[in-house]
């Protein structure tokens, strides 16, 4: 399924969660993960936990920080 994360398009599987899809968007932009996570927000500004539910085509948003600690 595919969803957007930052207005860049991700896939994801059926049943994926926030986190799945901030995961996927990190290898899109071939960019480490961050620890932690940042927030998580759907179009209309709300945030989303991260194990929350996707459906196709959801907008997600995340605010990039360059505050995380790096796991090498």
């Amino acid at each position: 399924m595919v969803v957007y994360v930052n207005n860049i398009e991700v896939k994801v599987f059926a049943g994926a969660t926030a986190v799945n899809a901030i995961q996927s968007y990190y290898r899109s932009i071939q960019s480490k993960i961050p620890c932690p996570l940042p927030l998580i927000y759907d179009k209309y500004g709300n945030e989303i936990e991260p194990d929350g539910e996707l459906t196709a085509k959801n907008h997600l948003f995340i605010i990039e920080s360059t505050n995380f600690i790096n796991h090498e």
